[in-house]
């Protein structure tokens, strides 16, 4: 048994050729056999990683068009016309290279070592173009193919109206002859169906007659020269055609070489992208290289067991180990954790990706194994000269760079001479360093695993309740073989069960009986830590899960508070614009307009303040700086409602709406101390303030503190004073002029004049 075939690299090659595009690329995966060249591994392992990316990201390469021409290139080169079709197969290779060139273009990542492929491919679009233009998708060739073609074609056209004209004239002059209107060709010549009585009334050639012998095809002499005509234009054609085609095929033979450089290029990629897709199908990686004596696989799943059975398992061999003993019961994984390592090994060294989370994979020099049985009966070995004849290959030859894959070793002998011999071979690898893989059953060789810290043991779990493996590998311990236990399972009665117990009790040493506690004590460790890791990994991932949530919940909530920010600047823009429009056309009234139509238009400011919209904004606290929308200038909190907050801007309070304001990064300038200037009326009821400033609060406070003032102002005899309402969204100013316009002891009101506060002020007159 082969290498390949006892590590199943062939069912993986098998495997692969199903995503080939082309006889060159599915030849180059069937002869595919590994490398032990550093170099050209290195060189494989850098094209597969660029091209498993850029299948993941971008799909696999196009290869349509792609074909095997290398008997045209043949033909051409030994000046042989080439047929249309190959001409046609030349020229769809060629735009072939353009997609797979095009392709390449498009990957964004890096991709130097597949660039470096795809930059050889020489595309030779004049050749293209000249085969384009002379033969279409379907293998003709065109009447544009030469300016001497069309115009036989068109002789031809017309040479082919005459006979059919000829023939309806004679079809119609003798019908009473005529068996069968319609025209037959005999060697590209127009014949006619006749009664064979009258076959030889019209002169011409006889082709013969029907199968009744009651009819004859003739070619009237009035055909004759039609059908000569045509016969001449056909010749010419023919002649215009194969010159057409050797002049193409000299183009052809012009690219010949640079094609088969094309060709070989194709293949490579062709076979490259197969593996890539593969190894996309087995969600594989490229393995990392390394020269130090290292080889880790992390979540490794052998690819030919079901995806939805495979076990992943983690494998190291790191210094100062350089054997792994693999340990365990029968069909319980032993062989196939041993074929991962060994399988993994030769897949990269054959330039492909392996089917594991992480992989490294350091250089050796030659892969050796001895697994399976290989009993012949016509070369007269057993199996344990099978076994022995590979074991003396692996010792003839392996070095310290060599890697040994020794399954069941000394096995297919009496156990005694069999374990002896495993731990002689062993300890020999052992003093060459040469990186091993072992799988064993025998007690002996497990405690000698167990003395040297350059072997590590292992093994593959067994489910002692439900008597099954679980194919999990674990590092550091030693398995039981459980053939008793399976051996229950399978149904051989309890007596000899029982009695196989005995016996291997009394073989055991106590010191055998406490490592057995031991190894089942620590399986169980392992079992649990397990339970708690995958229970652990549930939980991170759901922890992962809740703050993904979280995040878009908090990205949704400023999603929609910058949409309400949006649409309050949009209403409060849209307000002030009409503001402005409307206090325009006041100011240019006043020159000109009576009082109350001035009135009449303010009354047109709409009361933005009433009509704003509730909006979802940021929580505010005494002490924070804000702006209001539309301004610049920071101003401070002073005070939070439940309707309201009171701002202090520029050292003016102000009630305004949350959605009317924003925090601010600015920092507020030091408070500086100012003095106060009260103005009087000069009577003797000089606490009475001859203005009311109504700035900063909201209608319905702003009311209150009006008709307050009202009332204080009748009491103290104040017959005219200043209401200071602001121009804002003229809401409150349409407030005061609707209160003052219902109170009866009003005697007139008007908006103050520019050195009276203009439209921010109203002066009021009392009866």
């Amino acid at each position: 048994m082969s290498l390949s075939s006892s590590l199943e690299l062939d069912t993986i090659l098998k495997e692969t050729e199903q995503y080939c595009s082309f006889s060159l690329g599915l030849d180059m995966i069937r002869n595919t056999v590994p490398s032990y060249d550093p170099l050209i591994i290195q060189r494989d392992n850098e094209r597969i990683r660029d091209a498993l990316n850029a299948v993941v990201h971008y799909g696999p390469m196009p290869f349509y068009g792609i074909r095997d021409i290398t008997a045209a290139l043949n033909d051409a080169e030994k000046s042989r016309t080439l047929t249309v079709q190959e001409l046609l197969d030349v020229m769809m290779f060629i735009r072939g290279l353009r997609s797979a060139a095009a392709y390449e273009r498009s990957i964004e990542q890096p991709h130097e070592a597949l660039k470096d492929l795809t930059d050889t491919l020489v595309v030779h679009p004049a050749t293209e173009q000249k085969i384009g233009k002379a033969i279409n998708d379907y293998g003709e060739v065109v009447d544009d193919a030469s300016a001497e073609l069309r115009q036989i074609r068109r002789e031809l056209h017309a040479a082919d109206q005459q006979i059919t004209n000829a023939v309806q004239h004679f079809i119609a002059t003798n019908s009473d002859s005529i068996v069968d209107g319609i025209v037959t060709y005999r060697g590209s010549r127009a014949v006619i169906l006749v009664k064979a009585q009258d076959k030889n009334r019209f002169g011409g050639m006889i082709y013969g007659d029907s199968a009744s012998g009651q009819a004859s095809y003739i070619e009237p002499a009035v055909l004759i020269p039609a059908n000569n005509r045509k016969q001449e234009l056909l010749s010419r054609e023919q002649d215009e055609i194969e010159r057409i085609l050797r002049e193409l095929t000299m183009l052809v033979r012009k690219d010949a070489v640079e094609e088969r450089a094309n060709l070989m290029t194709t293949a490579i990629l062709d076979a490259l992208f197969a593996k890539a897709q593969w190894g996309a199908a087995h969600r594989a990686v490229a393995a990392e290289l390394t020269q130090e004596r290292s080889l880790i696989l992390k979540r490794a799943r052998h690819p030919l067991i079901d995806d939805t059975m495979v076990v992943a398992n983690d494998y190291h061999i790191e210094a100062p180990r350089t054997t792994l003993l693999i340990t365990g019961p029968n069909t319980g994984g032993k062989t196939v954790s041993m074929k991962i390592i060994g399988l993994f090994v030769l897949l990269t060294y054959c330039g492909y990706p392996v089917s594991a989370d992480e992989a490294r994979i350091p250089y050796f020099d030659h892969v050796f194994a001895d697994i399976g049985d290989d009993q012949s009966v016509a070369a007269s070995l057993s199996s344990f000269s099978a076994h022995v004849r590979k074991l003396t290959e692996v010792i003839a030859n392996a070095t310290e760079n060599s890697l040994a894959l020794l399954d069941e070793i000394g096995s297919g002998t009496d156990p005694k001479e069999g374990e002896s011999l495993a731990i002689a071979i062993m300890n020999e690898l052992r003093q060459r360093r040469t990186m091993t893989v072992a799988t064993t059953h025998y007690s002996r060789l497990k405690s000698y695993g167990k003395r040297h810290d350059d072997i590590l043991v292992a093994s593959v779990q067994f489910d002692m309740e439900e008597l099954r493996p679980t194919y999990r590998f674990i590092e550091g311990v030693a398995g039981r073989s459980n053939a008793l236990e399976v051996a229950a399972r399978y149904g051989l009665p309890s007596g000899i069960i029982n009695y196989a117990r005995f016996l291997r009790s009394q073989a055991q040493t106590e010191e055998d009986e406490l490592i057995e506690r031991l190894e089942e004590q620590l399986n169980e460790n392992y079992e649990k830590e397990r339970i708690l890791n995958e229970r652990l990994a549930e939980v991170e991932e759901m922890e992962k899960q809740i703050k993904h949530r979280e995040h878009v919940l908090a990205y949704e909530k400023e999603g929609l508070k910058e949409k309400s920010r949006r649409e309050a600047e949009a209403y409060l823009a849209s307000v002030r614009e009409e503001a402005e429009q409307i206090l325009s056309e006041m100011r240019s009234m006043k020159g000109t307009a009576k009082y109350h139509e001035v009135l009449e238009v303010s009354k047109l400011l709409p009361a933005a303040e009433e009509a704003e919209t509730e909006h979802e904004e940021d929580s505010y606290r005494p002490g924070d700086v804000v702006e209001l929308y539309g301004s610049t200038t920071p101003a401070r909190v002073l005070e939070v409602r439940r309707k309201d907050i009171l701002i202090d801007l520029n050292g003016r309070q102000m009630r305004v709406k949350s959605s009317q304001i924003h925090h601010s990064l600015k920092v507020m300038p030091a408070k500086k101390n100012t003095a106060s200037v009260s103005v009087s009326s000069g009577s003797v009821f000089d606490s009475m303030p001859i203005e009311c400033n109504l700035i900063g609060m909201h209608v319905d406070e702003a009311m209150d503190v009006l008709a307050s003032y009202m009332d204080d102002a009748k009491v103290h005899g104040l017959n005219t004073f200043r209401i200071i309402h602001g121009d804002g969204t003229g809401a409150l100013r349409k407030a005061v002029h609707k209160m003052l316009a219902a109170d009866r002891s009003v005697e007139s009101y008007h908006l103050g004049m520019p050195k009276e506060g203009g439209t921010g002020a109203t002066i009021v007159v009392l009866k």
